[in-house]
């Protein structure tokens, strides 16, 4: 429904208590239901068992408060009516005292309630000041308007729009408020008992709470028609008035149209919406957000064949054709169109076919075309029922149908395009009853009824509020992993789902790493109940998100409330994406985004020994043989582009290569490589690779001459080769270990550690710039048993770098970082390694 157009919930009250006792004949199957059930409150007692009461209409205003109205009989004077109205606060269960509206000697006819922005709530009625009852003969009546304050503490004294002197009887009402806060009522009357035509009028009221004169909307004469009479109104969104009723001349009947533009005095002359039908039903029109109008009657031709139709006005004013959506043998009466943010209407209404049964269809805004028509209910229906849409596009559908020998206010709510199951409202089992529904805009729900225990029993008013269940995921599809292998920018490599137990404004996913860095946040609105959330792998900064777990954290704003609240997070494991540090292999062979360790036996056989974050140690291999014991392998980082880490081999003549084994295969002597020198690489004692110090995202290298001490950096390019040497110190011979470690403090920048002769450890912080900052000291006498320290990449899972050392013995010890520059107590992880010529 339209963000400004009044839900005309028309309520059919012609109830016959011996139809209400049916239950016998066949009902159309119903069509597979699967929403979430909506759960209510217990009934609360509007009024007392010693009134006599119908329901007339009901609202939810803008603070979620209920405000219902109706008709009851005086205690002690059946011949005496009253209108009251009473409201039910917020999150309350409580009705307040109810207020009296007006006190006539015959019922209010027709009653419309409209809640606006600002908290308050407009009444319009028709009313029979003199006592003759109304179908006996001729009255007077009169329209008459009030006003509920926005703290709903009472009711302005009743203004008379048109009155006794110039109206005669009640041929429908309606209302709607514009953008800019103006609301037009519209009515039918006759100007006496005589042979004068019904005619539509309309009046307007401005922001200051002033009524203009009564404006006549149709022209009988001038058409040549019989009546003009009950009108439906709506505003679109740009504030353009349109009225639309149903015009009878002789054996033939049409919906006629006015409209009036925004800031217009004047209305435009009377045309026709539909067609000449043999005869159609009362029109009903709504709003959409996109300026759209949708209008739904029921016309039969002259073979009195009965079909549910609706038609659409463009936002020029056009009306289309019109669109049947199903046939009918009885209507009990029009629906109303439901329509969806994203413009799908949906019709619910009572008809008779095998028997009287609640239907609905849906009309796709994608496709343009009907659903196949549903039947809701399960057994026999009155001809009264009532629906509500919410902002979502949640629909709610309340009838009256036997359950049990007794009748049961029913309800089915559609959401996510699914009807639930139907369920009877608690406390609401009655021999009569009918009822009313209204929408928040937090998507709860209210429903006031009368009931009647026996025939010749009063009826007296029930209400009842949704009980929501507080705002949590009641389903979800989240796969496990998120394949980025050969995906783009527009790739949907992540699409999870989440099914919601209460209607939302927003909702956020956030993808953090193992660090508790946030890669990515994605945002979105949820249609109806539903969150679909769509990922392309990439990092905020548009780069490919890392190898490995990241955890996922589902938020969501409640409609109505004013901040997120987390609801659910888990895991997706990214593979295919940005090589991590060290990472070359893991679970059948993909990297998992922990780090590995590469060695070397006696046999020419260079083996990742691959991480297992669970234990922090190694268990899984992949070896590739046929290497000479000579060489001297470093793990390096992704230089080649191919998101898979490379390898860097020194061989004894010097000559330095890039191999590429790709991500989780073995490097051998046959993988592909790029020549990064023929020779001159044997000056250098110590090669290794903190990582990207340079700041430019790809892997560099440290190099010291074991001459001279002098140690150099050589930049990873973007042609996968590397940049000319850069001196960065003149002498490090005092250091007899140097490490590449990668992001040791968490800045994002790789990070060197250097061993000294009397075994203190130092760290030098990477400075993005292709330098270091001033060596910090992490421990004193510290690794004096080592002769082999790697940097070998996070191995524990927490996304911190983490340090493997190999003593005299053969044992493998393991220091895990906290991230901060410095490491933790050390753990024995394995032994048995000192047959490896080296350890990379």
């Amino acid at each position: 429904m339209g963000r400004y157009a009044l839900p005309r919930r028309r309520l059919a009250v012609a109830i016959s208590s011996v139809a209400l006792a049916l239950s016998g004949g066949a009902v159309l199957p119903t069509t597979a239901v699967a929403a979430p059930a909506v759960p209510w409150t217990s009934a609360t007692a509007v009024t007392g068992a010693d009134t006599d009461s119908y329901v007339k209409d009901l609202v939810t205003t803008a603070d979620g408060s209920a405000v219902a109205v109706w008709n009851q009989f005086a205690d002690t004077d059946s011949t005496e009516r009253k209108l009251y109205a009473a409201v039910r606060p917020a999150g309350s269960d409580t009705w307040g005292t109810p207020a009296l509206l007006t006190t006539t000697p015959d019922e209010a006819g027709g009653v419309k309630l409209h809640a606006s922005a600002d908290g308050t709530v407009t009444a319009l009625w028709t009313e029979y000041p003199d006592e003759t009852s109304p179908g006996a003969g001729p009255f007077d009546s009169r329209v008459v308007s009030s006003v509920l304050t926005a703290d709903h503490s009472a009711w302005s004294t009743p203004v008379e729009l048109v009155g006794t002197d110039t109206a005669w009887g009640d041929g429908g009402i309606d209302l709607a408020q514009a953008p800019d806060g103006t609301l037009t009522a519209v009515w039918s009357v006759r100007t006496d008992s005589g042979g004068t035509p019904w005619e539509v009028y309309a009046a307007t009221r401005a922001t200051d709470g002033t009524w203009s004169a009564p404006a006549q909307l149709s022209d009988t004469v001038t058409d040549g028609a019989d009546s003009a009479h009950t009108p439906s109104v709506a505003v679109t969104s740009d504030g353009t008035v349109v009225v639309v009723w149903k015009q009878t001349d002789g054996p033939s009947a049409s919906v006629r149209t006015v409209s009036r533009a925004p800031g217009a005095t004047t209305w435009t002359a009377p045309a026709a919406a539909t067609p000449s039908y043999q005869s159609i039903s009362d029109p009903e029109v709504s709003a959409a957000d996109d300026g759209t109008l949708t209008l739904a009657w029921d016309g039969s031709d002259e073979s009195e064949q009965r079909t549910i139709l609706t038609a659409a006005r463009s936002t020029d004013g056009t009306w289309a054709a019109p669109e049947a959506v199903t046939g009918t043998e009885d209507l009990a009466g029009t629906p109303q169109p439901l329509i969806a943010p994203d413009g799908d209407v949906t019709l619910v209404w009572v008809d008779y076919t095998t028997t009287f049964s609640t239907r609905t269809a849906t009309r796709d805004a994608a496709t343009g075309t009907w659903s196949a028509v549903q039947t809701l209910s399960t057994s026999y229906v009155s001809e009264a029922w009532d629906t509500a849409i919410a902002d979502d596009g949640t629909v709610h559908a309340l009838w009256p149908q036997t359950v049990g020998g007794k009748v049961a206010l029913v309800e089915s709510v559609r959401s996510d395009g699914r009807w639930s199951s139907p369920a009877a409202l608690p406390g609401s089992s009655f021999a009569n009853v009918l009822g009313q529904v209204s929408v928040g805009e937090d998507g709860s729900a209210s429903a006031v009824w009368s009931g009647a225990t026996s025939d010749s029993s009063n009826w007296h008013l029930f209400g009842s509020r949704t009980a929501w269940p507080a705002l949590a995921v009641s389903g979800s599809g989240v796969p496990a992993t998120a394949p980025l292998k050969g995906t783009t920018t527009a790739s949907n490599a992540w699409a999870p789902a989440w099914t919601l137990s209460r209607p939302t404004s927003s909702w956020s996913v956030t993808l953090t790493d193992t660090a508790g860095r946030t890669v990515r946040t994605l945002t979105g609105s949820a249609t109806g109940l539903s969150v679909t959330a769509s990922w392309n792998g990439r990092t905020t900064s548009g780069s490919y998100a890392s190898n490995g777990p990241l955890t996922w954290t589902l938020r969501a704003t409640q409609d109505g409330a004013a901040a997120a609240v987390k609801l659910a997070s888990g895991t997706v494991a990214v593979t295919g994406g940005a090589a991590v540090a060290r990472d070359f292999g893991g679970a059948s062979a993909t990297p998992d985004g922990t780090g590995d360790l590469l060695t070397l036996n006696s046999t020419g056989a260079l083996t990742f020994q691959l991480g297992k974050a669970s234990t922090g140690t190694f268990s899984a291999k992949v070896s590739g043989s046929g290497w000479p014991t000579s060489v001297k392998a470093v793990p390096f980082g992704d230089l080649s582009g191919d998101r898979c880490n490379d390898v860097l081999v020194r061989l004894s003549s010097g000559a330095l290569r890039l191999y590429k084994p790709g991500c989780g295969a073995a490097v051998k002597p046959s993988t592909s490589y790029t020549s990064l020198g023929t020779s001159g690489w044997n000056q250098y004692d110590v090669l290794t690779s903190p990582g990207d110090i340079s700041g430019d995202g790809r892997p560099d290298l440290i190099a010291r001459n074991s001459a001279t001490g002098a140690v150099y950096l050589y930049k990873g390019t973007s042609t996968g080769k590397l940049s000319a040497r850069v001196k960065l110190y003149d002498n490090w011979k005092t250091y007899k270990k140097i490490v590449g470690v990668g992001d040791l403090n968490g800045d994002g920048i790789g990070d060197l550690l250097a061993q000294d002769k009397a075994n203190n450890l130092y760290r030098y912080d990477g400075t993005a710039q292709g330098t270091f900052k001033a060596r910090v000291k992490v421990f004193t006498n510290w690794g004096g048993s080592y002769n082999v320290i790697v940097g070998v990449g996070d191995i524990t899972g927490d996304g911190k770098a983490d340090l493997v050392s190999r003593d005299t013995g053969g044992t493998l010890w393991r220091n895990s970082g906290n991230g901060k520059g410095s490491f933790g107590a050390r753990a024995k992880i394995a032994t048995g390694f000192s047959g490896y010529k080296f350890l990379s």
